[in-house]
Parts: C-alpha cells; structure tokens; sequence
C-alpha cells in the first residue's frame, strides 16, 4: 500500500498539519505511523476521504454534520444535510438578488446617459484563449470554481492589534540543517523533556510555515542551556493583527480577509519588505475555545503603522510668542536624559568638507545637502536638539545661486526630512526670507515661516529646538521665535516609534562652525492610538511595492539626469543592470545625449537637457526610441490617453507593479518635464507610490493627482511610459560606438525652439551680451534657473561627468583611442566653469552664483559671454576630432 507522508500531503491539498490533526482528532480521517519513522503517514482512502471533506467544508456544511453522514449508512442524513444547506443559500440569494436589482438599475441609467463601452486594453500580457483552455484543461476546474464561491461568501474577520514581546525561541527545525522541520520528533523531545508546551493565549507556542514546512515555535526560558537537536534564536516580535478562527474553517480564506482588512485602514497596514514577502511568516496560536468540539486559533500576521494622513487631524494651533516664556516651555517638555556631542566625533557622511580647529570647533562644508555630518546619537520623539554655531566665511565655490547660510539637522537618515533655520537666502539680501522650516514629525508635511530664523551674522548664536509632546518650538538666542501646540505627530503613541539619529546639513560652500551640540531625550506619556472603527473596513487585498526600493539618482555623484535614473531603475528591475555603467545611469545619460552635448532654448525653455528637449519637440516617441536601441520594447501613454481611460491605465500600471516593473512618469513642474518611476500603489491605486530626485522612500499621490486633465495638480502626468517585453540582444560595444558615431549630428541639432553644441554656447552667450536680462526684474528673476543657472548645470555636469560614458566606450571600442582627445576638450568647459586660475565663470559671477546686476552690467556680462564662447570653441575641436576619425556617414 503506497503512503504519503504527512508533510507532502500539506503541500498537495494546500492545508496546514494542523487542519490535517484536527480532523484526526475528531473522527474524520487516520494516519499510521510505521515503527521505524516519526511521520504520520496516509494512505489512499483516507485522501480520498480528505478530500471530500474539503469539497464539503467549501459547501459550508459544517464538522459535525460531517461526521454524521460519515457515522450513519442512512443516506437520509446526507440529504437532510445537504436540505438544510440549500435553505440557508436560498436565503442568501433572496438579498443578492434584491442587490442585483438595484445594481442592474443602475447600470441601465449609466447605458442611457452614454456610457455604452469601453476601449480595448492596449497592453495584455497573456490572451483571454490561454486562460480559457487551461481551464478546460485542468481537471480539477470545478474545485477552483467551487472555492472561489467559497471565498466570495467568507464573512471578513474582525481583527485586534497584538504587540508580540521579543522572546527566545526554540524551534522544530534541525540545527544542522535548519531546512529541515521535525514537528513530530521536536513534539517528543519537548514532552520527554518536560518543556512547558505554551498557554492558550499567553503568546508562548506558536505554529508557522515555510520553505521547511511546517514549524513549531516555542518561548523558553533565558536561561534555557540548549542540548537538544533543534535550532534556538532570538526572535524580535513586533505588531501583529490577530483574528480567531475555528480549524474546521477555510484558513486560507481568514488569512486573505485578514490581510484586506486593513486595505483602506488609515492608521496601520501590513507589513512587507521591500521583497513583497511578510516580514514574519503568518502565526497560529492555540486560544481556548467555547466549543469543546472545535479548536480556536489566532491567526496572526504582522502590521506596521501607516504614514497617516495629517488631513484626519485638527490643525496645529501656534501660541503667541507673548504668552509663554521658554522656561515654561522647557518644564512643559521635561528632560530624561542628555549626551552633549564631542566636535571631533561628528561622523561625515558623502565626502564634506569636515576638520577640528585649533579652537577646537567643528568647521563643516556641505556644498549640496546630502553631504553632511552625523552626531551618531539615537533619539526617539519627543527631542530636544541644542546647538552653538557660527556663520563663516565663503569658500570660494558655488552656491546653487543663493548665499545659503542655513542650519539644519535631520532626524533619522532621510536627509528629505529636514528642521532648518535661516532658510531660502539669495545673493540679493532683497529676496532672502531667513525662513524657519520643517517637517512634521511622523506625518512629514511641510511648514515654512518666512522671517522667523533671522541669526546675528560672524558671532555665535544658539539654537534650541524642541520637538515635544506637548509644544513644538524653535528658539534662536533665547527668543522664541516659533512654538505651537496639538500638532497631529503629539497624538501618536511615541513608545513604538524608532529610535533615530541627528544628522547635522546644510548647503553651499559657506562654512559653518560648531562649537557646542547637546541632544537629549525628552520624557514622555504613553497615549492611546487606536480609534474606534477604525479596523473595520474590509475589501480585497490592494496593496504592493516593487522590490528594492532605493533613491532614483544620487545628486552628491553628479547625477543630474533624471530620464537617466529612471531608465536604470527600470532596466534593474528587468534583471539587465549590474553594475555602472552598462544599461546603468551614464550609459543612458550618453544614449540619450544628455552627458554629451550643451543644450539651449530659444524662447520658451525646453528642459536642461537632450532628453527632456527632444521630449518637448517629439512626445513620447523619442523614449520609445531609446529603448528600442537596447532591445525592449515600450509604450508612451500621453496624458490625453490617460484621461481618456483612467481605469484601464490604472490597472496597467498596477500589472505592472506586481510584476516588479517600475512605470516612468513624465510630470509638470513648470514648464520642465523631470521624471520619477511610480513604484507601487495603495487602495487598490487610488494611492500610487512616486518616487524621485534623491528621495529615499516613495511619496504617496492619490491617483487623480497623477491623472489631472485640468494639469493643475503639482504631480500632474504628461504621459506614462511602460518598458515591455525584450525583443533582441543587443551587442553593447556596437550600441557605443553608434552613440560615437552619432555625435556630429547630435552636437549640430538646431530647431525654431533649441540647438546643441558649440551653437548652444553661442546663442547662450549672444542672448548674454545682446541684452536679453536688462528688461527683466529682480522678483522675476528669482534664482535664474530657466535662463541661466540650468545651462551652468548642463556645461557643469557634462564636463565634470562624461568620462565614465567615453571611458566605457574605448574599452569596448580600442580602436576608438581618438576618444581621449575629445575628453580633454569636455575637461576644459569644466574649468572654463570653476576651475581657470579665478577667470572662470563662478569668479566671474556668471555661474551657480548669478546674480541679475551681473547680467546687466555690460563690461560684467561681456566677460561671462567670452568665456562661454570658449566652451563653444571646445565642442567645435569636439567636432573636428570626430570629423577626423569617424568614417563618413551614409
């Protein structure tokens, strides 16, 4: 008689050893067990006995009735069984029926206002004709079918909230070979042993699946000394959502209604990895049940709480900076601890300029603001953050066109998270606004108090920073300049938040000085978090996240080209990128152009770069070209297709997702077209998951933000780009040397709206010195970016950052040795911008530090355009060295 063993049978009928033990203990089935083995075993009958017990349990008959069709030979309780069944169906119909009615009522008034069908799904990934015949293929179809009536009819379970204390475990899987679960033998050893075998519901015995199979979890005592076979860890516990569940019930329908109970739960969700897996497998544990005959279980698995909407709370309210003194502040926000931070063990983080003075100060560069300095002290809220500083003087390089004289500090590694004062300053003291800014704790939206973070310039100041639980204030050389109260991060339950570091930032190359950093941890009251109702929404699970998440481009590495990050977050997702450069960020940055050559528009401003002009000039086309190059094919949706059909791109969109394939989004900030990868969505997509420039973790956008036919939403898409399947291998050394070969007709491209190369540098510098900025004001100004500070960006990038593209492309090309000569050329606009012994652009005042009165003052503007014009004389030799080397075009 062939047998099988217990641990096939659960993977064979999809059902846990527990359901298999229970049944066993109430009648239904038997196992043997040979002398000489530790598993049960089952032979043919009662599989097949197994089984029609399942077909039954889908039907909703219940165990006890079970047992009596199989105790009685009188096929009257069968069909009284089956009598009863159908009365209760029958009662269910009478109310679907009632809701059909008014479903179909509702449909006929949407058909006679129109609405008659819908376009076809342009982007399928398997036919309609494949699912149909595996259906008619597969014998066991009416199973399928009967299980998913099944679950249609599962009344949603109510879930509770558990926090799970971290505990030591001793498992049923073997320390030497931790793949492999011994439940039976590990029940044994513990009885034999006399292990306590856990309290119903004292969280101390728990039962999991893996890879290895079934497994028992057992709590043990710290002091436990380990001799058996079986593996012990330390194991953290966490937020858990429990429902209860009879053994006899379908298990796998409780799990999926768990898990959709907290789809549209605004305060806590479930808790995945960036893997898409659980972050613990789902939990059993035993509780004592009110019907002797069934056994009750908590079915648990882990949650986390969700970024909550500031939206649901009250508004914070500020107290009047009269009515309350900082010693009353201070007592209303209690200190639990302090640790006062040595300057000479701050630790620098992406390369700033950082050293101890003499004086014994921390001098600290930050020239962008993800290089910066951590104290490498944790904190959790409610902080207190006090520091003794100096404004120093310039060192000489360039500021993104302000005169940044900000402090700032961060609260954990995000550095997209921010408190600031003396924030938003500008060259022209005119336009400073000495801003104080910040992000609300937990909730991260964003607070910007213009005049309020004013310093006293070349003395010390001090800075304290409170962030309570009952005031949030900022004062500045002990004034208060803000304090307010009832912000919606004070309600949360502070116990669970995490325990984060204080990073100090700041921007520009103008030092700062630090003499004096004390943080402390403030004393805190626990307060409840939960709110009545708010677990009781229950829809089909709708949540995902594609692998991996991570920042899109690394701005401290010169990666400016967003079209590029996108492109390889893509191509990283598709299994194609390694490692830089290959199908990496710079091989995209010279496929499209980008690093090669100066762009400039004409009137109205086309974008920084290659990419996002030829966009502007050609649509969606233009990227769908670009991956064809490496092989994929691809889908521009323009923002008229995607209004057209919400729904359907929508659903697109999330496909694409569960298949761990980012989308690119094209969106408007002004008259720019910068790019992010939507990666993931919430509520089914009515919350999609943006990420882009240096964040590290997605932005959440509801879904009509995203599609804006009106285009007045700030995330407003102009198109959406899907990369399909892989259609050919392409051969990488021929793709780099057709972007070589292609480089004449890239740096001449001249339209009506823009023109690369050497005339880009020109018609730059003659927009300079004709004029072009006398007529404009200061206020319309602003800090240049459209007219002026994004061609730096374009000359400075390209030639600080190209050799990695022509470096890649010698090697894979030696023949290509010209390639070096050309280097040089991009080498010299890089010091033509910052680096040509205080005649470049940035000591002419013509760089990242424009100013307007630079502009138009003739002898100044006429300086910054000769020396533009030089960098146009650097892509003419560009040219003439390809002319020389390439063979001619046909």
């Amino acid at each position: 008689m062939e047998l099988v063993k217990i641990t096939e049978l659960t993977g064979m009928l999809g059902i846990t050893s527990r359901s298999l033990r229970y049944y066993e203990q109430a009648g239904l089935i038997r196992s043997v067990r040979p002398d000489s083995g530790k598993y049960r075993y089952y032979d043919a009958a009662n599989i097949e006995r197994l089984r029609q017990i399942l077909v039954l349990r889908k039907m909703q008959i219940p165990v006890k009735d079970i047992l009596r069709i199989y105790e009685s030979e009188d096929m009257s309780v069968v069909v009284e069984t089956f009598v009863s069944r159908i009365r209760a169906i029958d009662e269910e119909v009478n109310a679907l029926t009632d809701l059909r009615r008014i479903v179909n009522d509702f449909l006929a008034t949407m058909t006679r206002n129109g609405i008659t069908k819908i376009s076809a799904l342009p982007l399928l990934y398997e036919s309609m004709e494949k699912q149909l015949d595996s259906l008619e293929n597969n014998r066991t179809g009416s199973y399928k079918e009967l299980a998913s009536i099944s679950d249609r009819l599962t009344k949603p379970v109510q879930p509770s909230l558990v926090q799970l204390p971290p505990m030591r475990i001793l498992s049923s899987c073997l320390k030497e070979n931790s793949q492999i679960s011994d439940v039976e033998g590990f029940s044994r050893w513990v009885q034999m042993h006399g292990i306590p075998s856990g309290r119903p519901g004292a969280h101390e015995r728990f039962d999991t699946r893996t890879e290895a199979g079934d497994i028992i979890l057992l709590k043990l005592a710290k002091d436990f000394q380990n001799s058996s076979p079986y593996l012990d860890y330390y194991w953290e516990g966490g937020l858990f959502a429990a429902a209860d569940l009879y053994l006899d019930e379908d298990m796998n329908a409780g799990f999926c209604s768990l898990l959709s109970a907290f789809d549209n739960n605004p305060y806590y969700e479930i808790d995945y990895t960036h893997g898409g897996r659980l972050r613990q497998e789902p939990l059993l544990e035993d509780l004592i049940s009110p019907d002797s005959r069934r056994e009750l279980v908590s079915l648990l698995v882990p949650v986390k709480k969700r970024l909550p909407d500031p939206k649901l709370f009250k508004a914070p309210e500020e107290i009047p900076p009269d009515s309350i003194t900082p010693e009353e502040i201070e007592r209303a926000n209690p200190v639990l601890w302090s640790k006062d931070v040595p300057m000479d063990q701050l630790i620098p983080i992406n390369h700033p300029h950082y050293r101890v003075t003499e004086q014994g100060e921390a001098e600290y560069i930050s020239w962008i603001s993800t290089r910066v300095l951590s104290t490498n002290v944790e904190v959790r809220l409610p902080f207190r953050v006090d520091i003794d500083f100096r404004i120093g003087e310039e060192s000489g390089g360039w500021g993104h066109g302000k005169k940044e004289e900000s402090i700032r500090f961060h609260h954990g590694d995000d550095l997209n998270f921010l408190f600031g004062i003396n924030m938003y300053n500008h060259t022209d003291e005119r336009l400073s606004r000495k801003a104080i800014c910040f992000h609300q704790p937990v909730f991260g939206d964003y607070y910007s108090f213009p005049g309020r973070g004013a310093i006293l310039p070349e003395v010390y100041n001090h800075l304290t920073w409170i962030v309570g639980q009952n005031h949030f204030a900022v004062i500045i050389n002990e004034e208060i300049r803000y304090c307010g109260r009832n912000f919606p991060y004070m309600s949360v339950n502070m116990y669970q938040e995490q325990p984060r570091p204080i990073i100090l930032g700041s921007d520009s190359s103008i030092k700062k000085y630090y003499r004096a950093i004390r943080i402390s941890q403030l004393a805190q009251l626990p307060k409840i978090r939960i709110q009545k109702g708010a677990l009781t929404m229950v829809t089909r699970q709708s949540n995902n996240i594609i692998p991996n998440i991570h920042r899109l481009i690394t701005s401290e590495f010169g990666e400016n080209y967003w079209f590029s990050g996108c492109a390889r977050y893509v191509m990283e997702s598709l299994g194609e990128y390694t490692a830089e450069p290959d199908f990496g960020y710079w091989f995209f940055a010279g496929l499209t152009g980008d690093i090669l050559a100066q762009v400039y528009s004409y009137e109205k401003y086309m974008g920084e770069a290659v990419s996002s002009c030829m966009f502007n000039s050609m649509g969606g086309s233009y990227f769908q070209g670009i991956f064809e190059k490496c092989g994929y094919a691809s889908t521009f949706v323009s923002l008229e297709q995607l209004c057209s059909n919400r729904e359907m791109y929508l659903q697109t969109l999330m496909a694409y997702i569960d298949k761990g394939v980012p989308v690119i989004a094209v969106t408007r900030f002004g008259g720019d077209a910068p790019w992010g990868i939507y990666a993931g969505y919430e509520e089914y997509g009515r919350t999609l998951l943006y990420l882009s420039g240096d964040k590290t973790e997605p932005e959440r956008i509801p879904a009509q933000q995203a599609i804006d036919e009106q285009q007045t939403a700030t995330y407003a898409g102009q198109g959406w780009l899907f990369i399909g399947e892989k259609k050919r291998t392409v051969d990488l050394a021929q793709v780099y040397r057709n972007i070589i070969i292609d480089m004449p007709r890239l740096l001449t491209v001249k339209t009506d709206g823009f023109c690369f190369g050497p005339e880009a540098f020109r018609a730059w510098a003659e927009s300079i010195e004709s004029g072009k900025f006398d007529a404009i004001s200061l206020e319309s100004f602003e800090d240049g970016w459209d007219s002026h500070i994004s061609n730096i960006c374009n000359m400075a990038t390209n030639g600080s950052c190209v050799f990695t593209f022509l470096d890649r492309a010698r090697e894979l090309n030696p023949d290509f040795a010209f390639l070096e000569d050309i280097g040089r050329q991009y080498r010299r606009t890089a010091e033509i911008w910052n680096n040509d012994n205080g005649n470049d652009l940035e000591a002419l005042g013509g760089g990242f530090n424009v100013t307007l009165p630079n502009l138009q003052d003739k002898t100044r503007r006429g300086k910054i355009a000769a020396k533009i014009r030089e960098a146009a004389a650097c892509m003419d030799k560009v040219l003439e060295i390809l002319h020389a080397n390439l063979p001619e075009r046909p």
